[in-house]
């Protein structure tokens, strides 16, 4: 006969310990309570988070991570609080430093992590919030490509705006080969002075825009009239291809030679023809046979006006060259490359079959002009035989430049009925892996020129 086991004690045994066991981590998970997190700012003078929280034990640690969404970095700062059982804490983003400038639209993600004396400690759920200009009643269109803001003018104003955007977007997707990485939000402000208080404190007075590419944003000022309608137009679109170019481009190796950069954003302003802007001094540097060399607009343009329009002109003509001649599928593939981090002749030889040189000459012999001192013209497949041809013959040649990376952070200034030529030095290029709010360069400024206006990028 078999005896029996009374399995009925070992088995409460069990119980207990299980409970116990599981006890303890749901004790300490649930000792720290959070009772409220808020945040409040006012533009261009403070991002404040705060946070209610109680436990069983004094609070002693109360910690506010943030990060700028498009970066990298994560911030980490110590919250203002007094310790107890019950407690508030505070930290504030003080955005009156021009260090902590944050551009309208920038988008916070933040958390918090709280620890109490008996070592328990919790973490919230990473939460998000969109900065915006709070002191204007925003109108705004959008799709899912980009979102436009503006606060005076009427519906038409604004809707010339976003189709014009989504035009140029349009067209970097055809002639270029780039597709829109993230959305990105385009401030219009109706004013220059309305633009200086949104705009970092150091920046200069002649100011008319910047692109933040990290943010994917672009703030610009342009006033609801038919006249500043026209210029605002080409100005937006200007900077915001910086944007979108910089967005499907940057990589911690190289950046795009300058001509590049600065002529696809000229191109995209008229892809018909160069922009009355920088059309007659490129004509008369082709009739004078006056052009500058590739390499040296491979480096930051000069900081004369005159020089800088023809580099800008130079540049946007050298873009449609590449279009029409080589075709938008080779642009795309340069893009391509450039992206990985090549060198600028490497990158030119795989996409365009010729290096800086090589291509300078193509553009020239386009012109019916002669071939740069010491060289000689390349023949490189096209995918149009087509060149472009521009009517005007001669050009003398700049001398030559070795590469360098372009200019990074540059606004655009405001045009002005008598606005003072700024002569700036060049800004230096981002380091690699640097994350600062830095506007992408690019910009358009008023000179005051043989006694008339010619709007210039600077």
């Amino acid at each position: 006969m078999k005896s029996k086991t009374n399995r009925r004690p070992l088995t409460l045994l069990l119980m207990l310990v299980l409970s116990a066991l599981l006890a303890q981590p749901l004790s300490a998970q649930t000792n720290i309570e959070v009772v409220s997190s808020t945040w409040d700012g006012k533009f261009r003078d403070h991002l404040t988070f705060n946070l209610e929280a109680k436990s069983s034990a004094e609070i002693v640690e109360v910690t506010l991570y943030y990060r700028i969404v498009g970066q990298l970095a994560t911030s980490r700062n110590e919250a203002t609080f007094t310790p107890g059982q019950s407690i508030s804490a505070e930290f504030s983003i003080d955005q009156t430093k021009p260090e902590n400038y944050m551009p309208p639209g920038t988008e916070v993600e933040y958390w918090w992590k709280v620890t109490d004396a008996a070592g328990n400690e919790l973490k919230t759920d990473r939460e998000k919030l969109t900065f915006l200009d709070n002191r204007y009643d925003w109108q705004l269109l959008q799709n899912e490509r980009l979102t436009l803001y503006w606060y005076d003018g009427d519906q038409a104003f604004g809707q010339a705006l976003f189709e014009r955007a989504n035009e140029a977007l349009d067209t970097l997707g055809t002639d270029m080969g780039i597709a829109i990485k993230n959305p990105i939000k385009i401030f219009i402000y109706a004013s220059h002075r309305d633009l200086l208080g949104a705009i970092n404190s150091n920046s200069p007075e002649w100011t008319g825009g910047q692109a933040f590419s990290e943010h994917g944003v672009v703030v610009i000022g342009i006033e609801s009239n038919p006249g500043s309608l026209a210029w605002g137009l080409n100005a937006m679109t200007h900077e915001m291809t910086h944007l979108v170019v910089h967005q499907a481009t940057d990589n911690p190796l190289s950046a795009l030679p300058r001509w590049l950069d600065e002529g696809i954003a000229v191109y995209n302003e008229n892809q018909n023809e160069l922009v009355a802007d920088f059309k007659p001094q490129f004509e008369r540097a082709v009739a004078k046979n006056q052009l500058m060399t590739l390499r040296t607009l491979s480096s930051p343009f000069p900081s004369d006006p005159v020089e800088a329009n023809l580099a800008y002109g130079q540049s946007g003509e050298v873009v449609r060259f590449i279009v029409n001649h080589y075709g938008p599928e080779a642009m795309a593939k340069l893009l391509d490359i450039f992206a990985e981090g090549a060198l600028y002749d490497e990158a030119l030889q795989q996409a365009l079959g010729v290096d800086t040189d090589g291509l300078d000459n193509a553009f020239r012999q386009s012109l019916e002009l002669p071939p740069l001192p010491g060289t000689q013209i390349e023949s490189a497949p096209a995918a149009n035989s087509e060149a472009v041809t521009e009517p005007a013959p001669n050009a003398a040649v700049a001398p030559a430049a070795e590469e360098a990376p372009p200019a990074e952070n540059n606004p655009a200034p405001q045009p002005q009925e008598k606005a003072p030529v700024v002569n700036e030095p060049p800004a230096q290029p981002e380091p690699a892996g640097a994350t600062g709010l830095l506007p992408c360069m690019a910009g358009i400024v008023a000179l005051l020129l043989m006694g008339g206006l010619v709007y210039g990028r600077r």
